[in-house]
């Protein structure tokens, strides 16, 4: 009798031990290996705003009545700007290419009659001086100029 339980245990021993080593071959068999890259994709004016087209704004001006902004922006990198001086009848106009700072935010004018720094934000430019900062105090708002096209 002892023969016959012995034997028993032996065999369920070595059949479970069969089963779990074919589980666990058939789990490394699904198993598969595959690499992952991460990119890096910053978003910025750039490439995230439909930014081209014309915009429009009078700005302060310390010696009239304000300077009305017409500058368009191209997607091939060509800019026209139109500077009117109000109650002197005086306009300027340029055209040349721009070029985007390193950031993808802010776009620098190469224009000869008035080098620009403008900052692309939805459906406006924000004039910033001339280091690339913008206006601050109770005249801040009245250095944008809004898409019209």
């Amino acid at each position: 009798m002892k023969k016959i339980i012995l034997s028993g245990i032996i065999i369920s021993l070595l059949l479970f031990s069969c089963q779990s080593k074919g589980l666990q071959q058939s789990e490394k068999k699904d198993i598969k290996v595959t690499e992952s890259t991460t990119e890096t994709i910053t978003v910025n004016a750039a490439n995230s705003l439909d930014w081209a087209g014309k915009y429009e704004g009078v700005l302060p001006c310390s010696d009239c009545e304000g300077i009305k902004y017409i500058v368009e922006l191209k997607k091939d990198g060509n800019f026209f700007i139109e500077q009117e001086y109000l109650g002197k009848e005086t306009v300027y106009q340029d055209e040349g290419f721009y070029k985007w700072d390193s950031t993808g935010n802010t776009i620098h004018l190469n224009s000869n009659v008035s080098p620009l720094f403008l900052k692309v934000e939805k459906n406006e430019l924000k004039v910033l001086d001339d280091k690339g900062k913008e206006a601050t105090g109770k005249l801040k708002d009245h250095y944008t100029l809004k898409k019209i096209k």
